[in-house]
């Protein structure tokens, strides 16, 4: 007994469209995927903005006046700063306040800042005390800001 059987495949033109569009499937998640690792170039004087973290110089002193504390910054350097990232540490726990303050190179400025007790009702041991930059855009007219967490100074209750 012989059987006769028909086989059929796709075509070749629809294997190499189905080819074709698992490649540009390929490719574009492979560019999403890259996209994060890629960050915008933060430009201040002309360098990216990071090596300029190397140049801020400020100090902090803490004042404590009841529920609220005052927070005294002298930069001592020659970069200006245009806020600070507060890090507030308790019991493996933290929070972060941004206070937006100008410091121009050379000067000293004073903020009031809250920094009583934290969202799991503990007052904070330590804190850190981080400068906040802004820069331009590489290519754009917009400026960003650029937190230098290399720059950090820490203060204990």
């Amino acid at each position: 007994m012989k059987f006769c059987t028909k086989k059929r495949g796709l075509s070749p033109v629809i294997a190499s469209i189905f080819m074709i569009l698992l490649v540009v499937v390929l490719a574009a998640l492979i560019f999403l995927w890259a996209r994060g690792f890629i960050s915008e170039q933060i430009e201040k004087f002309g360098q990216p903005i990071d090596n300029l973290c190397k140049r801020v110089d400020f100090q902090v002193a803490l004042i404590s006046s009841g529920a609220y504390n005052l927070l005294e910054i002298v930069n001592r350097g020659d970069i200006n700063i245009s806020g600070l990232e507060i890090k507030m540490y308790s019991e493996g726990n933290s929070e972060i306040i941004r206070v937006n303050i100008n410091i121009p190179a050379g000067k000293s400025a004073s903020s009031e800042v809250f920094l009583g007790v934290m969202q799991n009702g503990k007052a904070p041991d330590k804190i850190g005390i981080f400068p906040i930059l802004t820069g331009n855009i590489r290519g754009k007219n917009t400026n960003k800001v650029f937190t230098c967490y290399k720059n950090q100074i820490f203060l204990t209750y």
